[in-house]
């Protein structure tokens, strides 16, 4: 429609629709059948020679219709504008009707316009009207668009099916609309794909099987290991899309799938070969390929005792091996990092090894290599050197005092780089903070930066962001994050441990989560697509932390699940936590009882600090689900001083549980707003004035009552059964019973309406 009213001239549409085909003015009110020879005359003999006719699906036309209509073009002078499938598709389509159509393609009187894969940006717009029109769901962020783009090649069809898909599954605010890794792909979606697929040859598929492999790949490579004409049918027919960005492309995820599940594509050697060799060829032009085509090559690349292409390979080799470490198949680092070891030491080479180690869980001889690593040389070296051993220290260590003592040694590698020194010491930091198990930290480190080069000072602020945040200094973290924020922002920052410590702020204030929740799933997208399991790990656990801060629990189990290898017990720790939590809000208690005995076996050292705040936060939230609203009282109130330290985010849920336990609203509220004075916090600060709200209303509800009906209720409110209320009162049940019953009456309730146990003292029909 926008090409027509560009052309300012009169347009007749000829539509095909469920009763046939119609023509129709350009106001669409006025329709005409349209079924034969006779019929196209006529609509010939109605327009002149200034009219643009214009045909939407024409090669899906009845044949009846599409013969004269192309007859009467070929010998009349309108100019006909018609949308049709791309050149392969239509000629995949049967004999008879791809020999009338063909001329179309080439003929220069007509404007023929194929249908080519939606854009990002119409996928994006296509799913959004679907989404709001049919389920009344808000415009999805930019990480489920990406992800609904890859899975659908642009594919309008595919768009549709995967967006239906995602509303019955109630996947609309989850990370990926579907999963092909691992959900059953609905009907719809197969037939599609089907029908996509069924234009190519088994000459097409093999290529396209070998391609999926790689991941995302950079346009300028495809050209070169892709012959021409199976790209161009490759791209015609939707089945490559956007990659890690708009630089990449990859088979689009669905399409990966059904050609990964199709049992007649028989052996990939050859394909996988020639292409591992094309990409040698580019290697060896000094062209830089990615992880993944630098994995493939590690696999498949065979060099012929080519010396020049030996050469590349050997360039290639350490960097494969450390990709495939951290991928979903760390087992095939090993071969690779002893085969460059073998030709004597390299650093990368042996950081594969030990990550690979660290993933198969085989801790103690991951700690042995470390031991081995060479002393660094250069600035960079010790850079990549330091983040390495965080990693690695953090995941094997039998506590974190031993791996921060670790850390510290590291100073000895440049004992008098003061710059290196503060760059050690923020490692140690955001390390104590990973883990939950930091003391009280030092805050003067962006301090201590002053001259330092850019990136150790926007470490050092995002650092000591990161320990006031967790002190609850609301005002401090934004002075900190806001210089390296203005030039960066969260959405392109390219230093990922600067990352996490910003996002770490923000979580433990609870702010900006619309900002942190996007950055973080755009880089969860990226780090599966180029299968950086490790990476995953951390971002999914993110995710899900702030799915379970917003309440949206489902959403909680979908992010953890997109977890395909097992993280080591200082990630899956975290990853129990959040679980067991979100296990609660469901009302799943068994299986949130099995995840806390897990989390209770791990050693001591994780108690300190911030972990030991969370995982008593999810005890007591157990206890109160379970109707121990006493026990859960108990706990919170141990947990809340180590919470307004290490998690303060925290603080409003403990405080809650109190009020649920028994204390009165006008008791909570005092001690929230004793300890809002030193903790500066939005949900805070929220749940104060729900607090104010609530005493006003119980003030006005229940000045009705005697002071010991007024006790009675509360404690019935938070869901104290009477003999429990009896023992706390240290009245008898029958006496509790009277004051409950003269309650009722005087506030003019039903004999057994129930008091309302989330309003603190309110009787429930006064919500």
């Amino acid at each position: 429609m926008s090409i027509v009213e560009e052309l300012a001239r009169p347009a007749v549409f000829l539509e095909r629709r469920p009763d046939g085909v119609t023509r129709c003015g350009p106001r669409k009110a006025d329709r005409h059948p349209v079924s034969g020879a006779d019929d196209i005359a006529a609509l010939m003999d109605a327009i002149d020679d200034d009219t643009v006719l214009v045909v939407d699906d024409l090669d899906l036309l009845p044949y009846p219709v599409l013969e004269p209509l192309l007859d009467a073009f070929r010998s009349t002078p309108p100019v006909l504008l018609a949308a049709m499938s791309p050149r392969h598709v239509v000629a995949s389509s049967g004999g008879e009707r791809w020999e009338a159509l063909r001329p179309m393609f080439d003929q220069s009187a007509a404007v023929a316009i194929p249908l080519p894969p939606l854009s990002l940006r119409e996928t994006a717009e296509l799913s959004d009207t679907l989404r709001t029109a049919r389920y009344g769901a808000e415009r999805a962020d930019d990480a489920w668009q990406m992800a609904l783009h890859h899975l659908s090649g642009g594919s309008p069809a595919l768009v549709r099916e995967i967006v239906e898909a995602a509303a019955a599954r109630g996947r609309l605010h989850a990370l990926l609309p579907i999963d092909p890794q691992s959900d059953a792909l609905p009907g719809a979606v197969v037939a599609s794909a089907t029908k996509m697929l069924a234009p190519l040859d088994a000459r097409d598929r093999r290529v396209l099987a070998a391609l999926a492999e790689l991941g995302p790949v950079p346009h300028g490579h495809l050209g070169s290991i892709v012959p021409a004409d199976v790209l161009a049918r490759l791209h015609d027919g939707g089945l490559l899309s956007a990659g890690a960005d708009a630089s990449t492309a990859a088979v689009s995820g669905v399409i990966s799938r059904m050609v990964g599940d199709s049992s007649d594509l028989g052996d990939l050697g050859d394909e996988r070969r020639e292409l591992a060799r094309e990409l040698l060829l580019l290697a060896r032009q000094a062209s830089w390929l990615t992880p993944g085509e630098q994995k493939f090559c590690a696999r498949w690349a065979e060099t012929g005792h080519d010396p020049s292409l030996e050469t590349a390979l050997a360039r290639i080799l350490p960097r494969a091996a450390l990709a495939l470490a951290r991928s979903s198949s760390p087992r095939e680092a090993l071969p690779v990092a002893e085969r460059v070891l073998a030709r004597g030491v390299d650093a990368t080479a042996l950081s594969a090894l030990i990550v690979a180690r660290v993933a198969l869980g085989e801790y103690a001889e991951a700690e042995r290599l470390l031991d081995q690593y060479p002393a660094p040389t250069t600035k960079e070296e010790r850079d990549g050197a330091l983040h390495l051993h965080v990693g690695v220290l953090f995941a094997t260590s039998a506590g974190a005092d031993a791996a921060l003592e670790r850390l510290r040694e590291l100073v000895g590698w440049a004992p008098d780089d003061e710059v290196w020194r503060l760059r050690v010491e923020c490692s140690v930091n955001a390390l104590s903070l990973s883990s939950g198990s930091a003391p009280d930290l030092p805050g003067d480190l962006a301090a201590r930066a002053e001259g330092a080069d850019e990136e150790t000072i926007s470490l050092a602020e995002a650092c000591q962001a990161a320990v006031e945040a967790s002190r609850g200094n609301s005002d401090k973290v934004h002075e900190l994050l806001r210089r390296r924020q203005q030039t960066h922002g969260m959405d392109v920052e390219s230093n990922v441990t600067v990352f996490r410590l910003h996002a770490f702020a923000l979580m433990m204030l609870g702010e900006d989560l619309d900002l942190v929740q996007r950055a973080t799933r755009r880089r969860l997208l990226v780090a599966r697509w180029e299968d950086r399991q490790d990476d995953v790990a951390m971002f999914a656990l993110t995710d899900a932390s702030i799915q379970l801060i917003r309440g949206r629990t489902a959403d909680v189990h979908l992010s953890l699940g997109l977890i395909d290898v097992s993280p080591p017990e200082s990630t899956r720790i975290w990853i129990e936590i959040v679980r067991a939590a979100a296990l609660v809000l469901d009302g799943d208690l068994v299986h949130a009882a099995a995840a806390i005995e897990r989390i209770d076996a791990v050693s001591e050292g994780w108690g300190r600090g911030g972990f030991g705040a969370v995982r008593d936060t999810v005890c007591a939230l157990l206890d109160a689900a379970s109707r121990r609203p006493l026990a859960a009282a108990s706990r919170a109130e141990r947990a809340l001083s180590q919470a307004q330290r290490t998690v303060p985010l925290l603080v409003p849920a403990l405080l809650r549980l109190q009020l649920q336990g028994g204390a009165t609203a006008e008791e909570v509220l005092e001690r929230a707003e004793d300890i809002s004075a030193d903790l500066d916090i939005a949900p805070l600060r929220a749940f104060i004035d729900e607090l104010r709200a609530m005493t006003r209303r119980d003030v006005a509800r229940l000045d009705v009552l005697t002071a010991r009906e007024r006790e009675v209720v509360q404690l019935a409110a938070a869901g104290f059964s009477n003999s429990e209320i009896a023992a706390r009162l240290t009245l008898s049940v029958r006496t509790v019973e009277s004051h409950l019953h003269h309650a009722r009456t005087r506030l003019g309730m039903g004999r057994y309406e129930r008091f309302s146990s989330t309003a603190g003292s309110l009787p429930a029909g006064s919500r």
